[in-house]
């Protein structure tokens, strides 16, 4: 068994083959060898039969004194009711043995003489003088001869078709795996190399075709997975360089400052500052390559959703306090056509002189589009009485992430504007026909329409020296990947648009998700307050 384990799948599968045939081969050989010998028996027991009809006819009519003589080859003996001999041309080799031949009865037996082989008849017939007996005999010699050259003919035919067999085997096999070999040769190629190609995939869709494709997508997420972890190296790299060489001339600079106790104090305090920047840029890249890297996904219901949003607001209200800044949100669980439930609320956080901003303000109606971006069409609104117990594969953690890093970009947008530090935010969360749908709108300075396409590239941050319109971009620029990358893994989409006159909206869709079995996860605690939004969570 070990052995057989060492050899090669084409050589197994020839053995296996070879063994079945020989089997097969050998079963219908022996049958046909048996079927032939009956054939040859049953012809030579006709024969005698034969033989004894004639003589039994002509004792049976009265003519036993005058028996016809036997034809050449025709062996036959007839013996009358006293135990005389009246006529025999049986060989010599069975006249001793006539009489016990002649009482054996009736059935035919099998006689060998060192001679040769006969198969003897015997029959007693009644007449008027008594009972005689009739005993015919049948060389079989010729039979043997015939069935002896039958044998060997089985026999070389066996071996032949056994052997042809196998080199068909063989040839088939090598046929069936040479996708293999290829698939084998390729993977060759590519170990150490930074080649894209993949494994050759036939035409034919069977299991080798299935195993390619099956193959291919395990390499196209390896290779995913070892260009985030170099993205990951990369980007670190990139950005820790310089806040470690602030940090670095930060220490210096402290060392410098030892006699003076309050600039010692100052470099302390802003190598510190460089500190939490590295640490949340460290956790925030991180981040950003668990998401993109992870497979299992949670779901959420609707309800849940809605309940994060509503957390998530209560927390951009505390980032937003010292502002006169309006942060409110509305939930439409049927849909967005103003006939259903809506769920709202709306809070102003002031600051020292407060002044409450109506929403919604004029600088929000009506939206546009500026030529460099595209909205989608408003998805219509579903029918009545679809099923509410739809889920969705985000967490809800996950959900309160994107609305943290929306909003508080919002809010940093809004409240470092030029001018007072007043305005609105506005999140709205809506079923569609296939998913959600969730708008967060600014009355901020909106975005250059150069920079919306790259808004949501790693470590993008809109520069107002480059004609930047949008201001709180001293973070790392993390904060739309990592949006990106969470509804990405949901299977939504994120869009972005500058509104008119002033003022921007983000769009997240998420679909329902593909397996209504899977049964909904918990709802998720909620998520921590973000980070100040003027680290990484700004574009």
């Amino acid at each position: 068994m070990r052995l057989a384990r060492r050899l090669s799948i084409r050589v197994r599968l020839t053995v296996g083959t070879l063994v079945i045939a020989g089997v097969f081969f050998a079963g219908t050989a022996v049958v046909v060898h048996r079927q032939v010998d009956s054939i040859l028996r049953s012809s030579s027991v006709m024969l005698l039969e034969g033989d004894l009809a004639q003589y039994q006819q002509e004792i049976a009519d009265g003519r036993s004194s005058n028996l016809d003589t036997p034809a050449q080859g025709q062996l036959v003996a007839v013996i009358d009711p006293v135990g005389r001999v009246m006529q025999s041309s049986l060989p010599a080799e069975l006249e001793p043995q006539l009489s016990a031949l002649a009482a054996a009865g009736t059935a035919v037996q099998d006689v060998r003489t060192p001679a040769a082989r006969y198969l003897v008849l015997a029959r007693q017939v009644s007449s008027s003088d008594g009972v005689w007996s009739v005993v015919t005999a049948r060389n079989e010699a010729a039979s043997s001869l015939s069935l002896d050259n039958l044998t060997r003919a089985l026999a070389w035919g066996l071996v032949i078709l056994t052997l042809l067999f196998g080199v068909g085997s063989w040839l088939l096999a090598s046929a069936a795996l040479r996708p293999v070999s290829a698939m084998r040769r390729t993977a060759e190629r590519l170990t150490g190399s930074a080649s894209v190609e993949l494994l050759p995939v036939g035409p034919a869709h069977d299991e080798l075709f299935y195993l390619a494709s099956t193959l291919n997508d395990l390499i196209t997420q390896l290779r995913a997975s070892a260009d985030r972890e170099k993205q990951l190296v990369s980007d670190a790299s990139h950005e820790l360089r310089t806040p470690l060489a602030i940090l670095q001339t930060q220490l210096e600079l402290a060392h410098l400052s030892t006699g003076d106790a309050d600039a010692l104090l100052g470099e302390i305090e802003s190598a510190e500052r460089t500190v939490q920047r590295l640490s949340a840029l460290a956790a925030s890249l991180l981040e950003l390559t668990r998401i993109e890297g992870m497979t299992a996904q949670e779901t959420t219901t609707f309800d849940d959703l809605a309940e994060e949003l509503a957390d998530a607001i209560d927390r951009a209200r505390l980032i937003s306090i010292g502002s006169e800044i309006v942060v409110d949100y509305e939930v439409l669980p049927d849909g967005t056509d103003g006939g259903g439930e809506r769920e709202s609320a709306a809070e102003t956080v002031t600051g020292p002189s407060p002044s409450a901003s109506p929403w919604p303000p004029p600088s929000l109606s009506p939206p546009t589009v500026p030529p460099a971006t595209s909205t989608p069409p408003a998805t219509p609104m579903p029918p009545a009485g679809r099923s509410r117990n739809e889920v969705f594969d985000l967490s809800g953690r996950s959900f309160g992430r994107v609305a943290d890093n929306l909003l508080g970009n919002a809010i940093v947008a809004v409240n470092e504007a030029a001018g007072p530090g007043t305005g609105s935010v506005r999140a709205t969360l809506a079923r569609t026909a296939d998913g959600i749908r969730l708008e967060i709108s600014d009355t901020g300075p909106g975005m250059s329409p150069d920079f919306i396409p790259l808004a949501f590239d790693r470590f993008a941050r809109e520069d107002e020296s480059r004609g930047g319109t949008r201001p709180g971009s001293r973070g790392a620029g993390l904060g739309l990947s990592i949006v990106l990358a969470l509804v990405a893994s949901a299977g939504g989409t994120v869009t972005m648009t500058n509104r008119r006159p002033r003022g921007l909206s983000a769009v997240v869709t998420l679909p329902a998700s593909r397996d209504p079995a899977h049964p909904p996860a918990p709802a998720a605690a909620p998520s921590p307050p973000p980070p100040p939004p003027s680290q990484d969570q700004n574009a």
